[in-house]
C-alpha cells in the first residue's frame, strides 16, 4: 500500500543584523555536540542502564538551548569549489528525549528529527536563518501525544534562533508558507 498527503509546510526565514560568521558562532556555542547516538544506546544497553542513565547521558550532550548539534554541512566550501564563492551551512539539530517520546507514539515522526535550519548570507552580505515550522511539519497526524511536545521543540528552536540573530521571536508576518 501506498499513501501520499499534501501537507501545508510553514517556512520561516529570520534575518539579522549580525554577520554570518557571528550568527555561526552564536548557534554553535549554544548547541551541545551529539556524539554518536547509536553507540551511545548500544553502550548504554550493554550497560543495562536505567532509563534515568540514558536520560543523564544524553542529558550531557545537550547545550544550553536543549539541542545537539547532529551534523554540519558547509554547502557554501562546495559552491566556492564550483566558483560560486556563498557563506551557507546547513545544520541538523535536535533533542533525543523529546524525540523519542514522539516516535513512540508514532514511529513516522522519526522523518523530521533531528531539525533541520541554514544559516546563509546573501550577496549584500545579510545574513538569515531558515527552518521549517515543526508544528506544521507534524500536523499531518493529529495525535494528541506528539502536539504539545512538537511545540516544546518549536519553542526551543524559536528562542534559540531569536538568541543566535539578535532579533525578536518570530512573527505570523516572518513566516512564508510554502
Amino acid at each position: 500500500m501506498r499513501q501520499t498527503i499534501s501537507i501545508t509546510i510553514e517556512h520561516i526565514v529570520v534575518a539579522s543584523n549580525r554577520s554570518y560568521e557571528q550568527v555561526k558562532e552564536a548557534l554553535e556555542a549554544r548547541l551541545g555536540i551529539a556524539g554518536n547516538i547509536d553507540e551511545l544506546g548500544r553502550q548504554l544497553a550493554a550497560d543495562n542502564a536505567s532509563w534515568e542513565q540514558v536520560t543523564q547521558a544524553i542529558e550531557k550532550q545537550l547545550g544550553s538551548s536543549g539541542f545537539s548539534l547532529f551534523s554540519k554541512v558547509d554547502h557554501g566550501a562546495l559552491l566556492s569549489l564550483a566558483g560560486k564563492p556563498r557563506r551557507v551551512s546547513q545544520y541538523a539539530i535536535g533533542n533525543p528525549l523529546l524525540a523519542i517520546q514522539m516516535v513512540e507514539h508514532l514511529p513516522e515522526v522519526a522523518l523530521y528529527a533531528p531539525l533541520r535550519l541554514a544559516v546563509y548570507e546573501e550577496e549584500e552580505g545579510r545574513t538569515f536563518v531558515a527552518y521549517d515550522r515543526f508544528s506544521s511539519l507534524l500536523a499531518q497526524y493529529q495525535r494528541a501525544e506528539i502536539t504539545p511536545i512538537a511545540q516544546l521543540v518549536e519553542q526551543k528552536l524559536e528562542a534559540l534562533v531569536a538568541e543566535v540573530t539578535g532579533g525578536e521571536r518570530e512573527t505570523d508576518s516572518d513566516i512564508r508558507a510554502s
